[in-house]
């Protein structure tokens, strides 16, 4: 496969259940997809995109109506993405979680592409039961010195990669709650190798990695796909 299945972008829009805004950007709100059952966990969505403004969270609203049809309410977040302040971004994520965890205190992130970076990362200053990245940016330099995107990394540090080791969830401390990892080996966007190279440097208990031979980047945010399944199954196993 030289192409990825971009299909999911052509699912209708699911509109929220409510909007919460928790700041003045327009950017800086909270989608919420409620679920009859109170007792689970808030799944808190983070969408990928390189970073880039161009994309928002509007593509996973699939995604989070089906997580909470299962019964699994979701709290999917936008973040001002701001060409070169890294900063602003992971500000806009760790107060949108911090927001959340009043009237929810159990947190499962679930983060794709540059948002499993994102959840990566924030999972560290956060207080969330346990994190599941798909197809995560998780090595910064590496991303840089291949130019993932065209230039990504570098636009969205607006700094070399190896000045913000702070951002890099290869150079981060092993993250102390379970943490799963869910990468297609046929995925052109994100090298699978990154989440191999991961679990291998953070191994123990706490990392398990789940590999689909047959899938690429954006099936893992497909509602239709054999993911989909596989989430749920890990989901119920971490609640």
């Amino acid at each position: 496969m030289d192409v990825e299945d971009r299909s999911v972008f052509e699912l209708p829009y699911e509109k929220p259940d409510e909007t919460f805004a928790f700041g003045k950007s327009e950017d800086q709100v909270i989608d919420f997809y409620l679920s009859p059952d109170q007792k689970k966990p808030l799944i808190v969505l983070i969408h990928g995109g390189y970073w880039r403004p161009e994309y928002d969270r509007k593509h996973l609203a699939p995604l989070a109506r089906a997580l909470a049809n299962i019964g699994w309410p979701v709290a999917l977040i936008e973040y001002r993405r701001i060409i070169g302040n890294p900063d602003a971004m992971m500000s806009d994520v760790i107060s949108a979680i911090e927001e959340v965890s009043k009237s929810y205190p159990n947190l499962i992130l679930i983060g794709h592409s540059a948002g499993g970076h994102l959840a990566l990362v924030a999972a560290h200053k956060v207080n969330a039961s346990s994190i599941i990245a798909l197809a995560p940016l998780t090595n910064l330099l590496a991303a840089e010195e291949l130019d993932l995107d065209e230039g990504a990394v570098a636009d969205f540090l607006g700094a070399p990669a190896a000045l913000r080791s702070d951002l890099d969830p290869t150079k981060l401390p092993v993250l102390t709650i379970p943490t799963t990892l869910i990468h297609g080996a046929l995925d052109l966007r994100v090298p699978i190798n990154f989440s191999h190279e991961y679990v291998a440097q953070k191994a123990g208990a706490n990392v398990q990695f789940l590999e689909f031979e047959n899938l690429g980047h954006f099936e893992l945010i497909d509602p239709r796909s054999e993911i989909f399944a596989e989430i749920s199954r890990v989901l119920t196993s971490l609640s």
